[in-house]
């Protein structure tokens, strides 16, 4: 039954995750920066968590003192990967920044053999290149030329930090504390983070339409509380590298909807390259469980 729970819950929370562009790109078309976007997004969820965790549970927000400094830097984590890839979205499509996002089960699996001497077989390491054949062809257009270099370093960049993050709140001293603890402290610290980065980067910008309102709302509680809090407990039921599997539904909701409401399109290439990285990913993660 947990593990049922468990798959429940990461499917639940790939798919609210990829719901970010959909919420951040009409945003970006007001003229808001990615630093306000960013910084409406970790208020919004901050707000939303701390009322949850009042009702739910107000003690849950008593931390030992040695708790701060790793809640921190999750919390670092958490945000470097979110100015990676909204940023990206400026430079690529919705679709192929969180299909290139998706690397992050590639970088998990690295991570896991260098640091934790987790065994890559053959076939394994098959994957891997797959993955990074996908990646490569993903850069490329239907013309012969290159897709943006920054937005893809961007979204790399992203899919590292979330990895890192991945790993640690599975393998870290966090590991037994509650779900929504941590939640709630990774989001506060991801917003202390945006306060200093949002004043450099031209102060705050407010959306000024009921639309716009709507999608700051909406971008601080599906992609942000449901998948951190779903993405949490299903690491507690299943462990980080199955709930990386189903981490394929987030590249797959972001091209669905980038397509149904964004009215982007899928081309031959990127197409190519999107069902590598899915193959071989999802190959490589089933393979380890």
């Amino acid at each position: 039954m947990n593990n049922l729970k468990g798959y429940i819950f990461a499917a639940i929370a790939a798919a609210s995750y990829g719901t970010n562009p959909i919420f951040a790109i009409p945003l970006y078309h007001e003229g808001i920066s990615v630093s306000s976007v960013l910084f409406m997004r970790y208020a919004m969820a901050v707000a939303i968590m701390f009322v949850f965790t009042m009702i739910k549970s107000p003690k849950s927000l008593v931390i030992k003192p040695k708790h701060i400094g790793v809640l921190a830097f999750m919390g670092i984590l958490m945000v470097l990967s979110s100015i990676g890839l909204f940023a990206s979205y400026k430079y690529l499509s919705a679709g192929i920044a969180s299909t290139l996002l998706f690397f992050y089960p590639v970088m998990v699996a690295i991570i896991m053999a260098i640091f934790y001497k987790e065994r890559l077989t053959k076939k394994s390491w098959a994957c891997l290149v797959t993955a990074f054949l996908g990646v490569v062809i993903l850069s490329k257009d239907d013309n012969g030329g290159f897709i943006s270099l920054l937005g893809l370093a961007l979204v790399m960049f992203s899919s590292l930090a979330y990895a890192i993050y991945l790993v640690y709140i599975n393998r870290g001293p966090m590991k037994k504390i509650n779900t929504s603890t941590i939640t709630f402290y990774v989001i506060l610290g991801g917003f202390l983070v945006m306060i200093p980065y949002c004043l450099l980067d031209g102060g705050l910008m407010l959306p000024k339409t009921t639309p716009a309102w709507i999608n700051a709302i909406g971008l601080g509680f599906f992609p942000t509380v449901i998948s951190l809090i779903f993405t949490s407990r299903a690491i507690a039921l299943i462990g980080s590298t199955e709930t990386a599997i189903f981490g394929a539904l987030e590249p797959l909701t972001a091209v669905i909807l980038g397509i149904l409401i964004l009215g982007e399109t899928l081309t031959i290439t990127p197409a190519i390259g999107m069902i590598l990285i899915f193959v071989s990913v999802t190959v490589l993660m089933m393979k380890k469980k």
